[in-house]
């Protein structure tokens, strides 16, 4: 991790979250919105959960998913984007 790259964590105070097998569910306790993450969502998720950088995340999802790290970030920016947009995730330097 360089020192410049944010480390992107999940909202405890605005999200509740369960295993649901290889899948998450996700509350968004704010406006009552459920969200379903699959297997690889579920990856990521986990690792938001204790906090992660993007490169984390893409390393991750490019090991387990087996996929190309192109692929991988471009579904890591897409994903962290959505929670975002959604207020789910905390960000800090």
């Amino acid at each position: 991790m360089t020192q410049h790259e944010v480390v992107h964590r999940v909202d405890p105070d605005r999200v509740a979250w369960r295993v649901a097998g290889d899948e998450v569910v996700v509350l968004d306790t704010a406006n009552s919105v459920y969200f379903g993450l699959d297997a690889a969502g579920a990856l990521l998720w986990q690792r938001l959960v204790a906090g992660a950088t993007s490169t984390e995340l893409v390393t991750a999802l490019e090991e387990t998913a087996a996929v190309d790290r192109e692929r991988a970030r471009a579904d890591v920016a897409a994903f962290l984007a959505d929670l975002h947009g959604h207020g789910l995730l905390l960000q800090r330097p």
